[in-house]
């Protein structure tokens, strides 16, 4: 109920206990181990938020909200499974392993952005019964893309797929610099400039893949 405040707290008064966990990886997972774990992961609605420190919300209403009163961007993202359980798609599974723990994306989510999560449908699972009491469980695919969003919940721009921490920074940056500069503008300047920034966007992809084919030995 606290919000961002109440994982904070948690963080603070768990520190010591986080950092051997994050220090000492292989070590067994002892009760209260799981319990502090099970209990930042309910607060943050992020499996593992341990490595990432990330709040997100689950109610669109509070994250416009937060995103008014922050005057930020909220980052979307929209998954198959739910992103605070273990079997969410295979996407988010990356993301919650490369991208959020990644101490650069994290520090640059948390304090610039809003975060959002929203699951689609449950993520395909596959289940191998070995006939001697045991069992594998997977999921078998993943979908997913992060939309960016101004205060009000409108689109700004949208990165599907699976992106590197480097990548996805380097897009994080772009669209929160397109976020400032939309801040005072009235509804038809908020057109012209989108629209100039999608055609721009959409000739440096073009640009990139005719570059990356070429590298290839293809042709377009």
């Amino acid at each position: 109920e606290l919000g961002p405040a109440g994982l904070d707290t948690l963080f603070q008064t768990y520190a010591a206990e986080i950092d051997q966990q994050v220090a000492n990886p292989l070590l067994a997972a002892t009760p209260e181990w799981q319990r502090l774990s099970a209990a930042l992961d309910a607060v943050s609605q992020q499996k593992d938020s341990y490595l990432s420190g990330l709040y997100w919300y689950t109610d669109f209403a509070q994250a416009k909200a937060a995103a008014r009163a922050a005057r930020r961007p909220i980052l979307s993202l929209r998954l198959l499974g739910k992103l605070n359980e273990e079997y969410s798609c295979a996407n988010s599974r990356f993301f919650r392993t490369i991208l959020y723990s990644n101490a650069e994306v994290s520090k640059l989510l948390r304090e610039n952005f809003i975060l959002y999560w929203q699951s689609e449908r449950p993520a395909p699972r596959v289940t191998i019964d070995f006939g001697d009491g045991r069992k594998l469980e997977r999921t078998l695919t993943g979908n997913s893309i992060h939309y960016i969003l101004d205060a009000d919940g409108r689109p700004l721009d949208a990165l599907p797929g699976l992106y590197g921490p480097q990548a996805f920074t380097r897009q994080l940056l772009i669209a929160q610099e397109l976020f400032r500069s939309l801040q005072g503008m009235d509804p038809a300047q908020k057109e012209s400039l989108l629209t100039n920034y999608h055609r721009d966007q959409n000739n440096r992809i073009s640009l990139a893949w005719l570059a990356d084919t070429t590298r290839i030995g293809g042709k377009l």
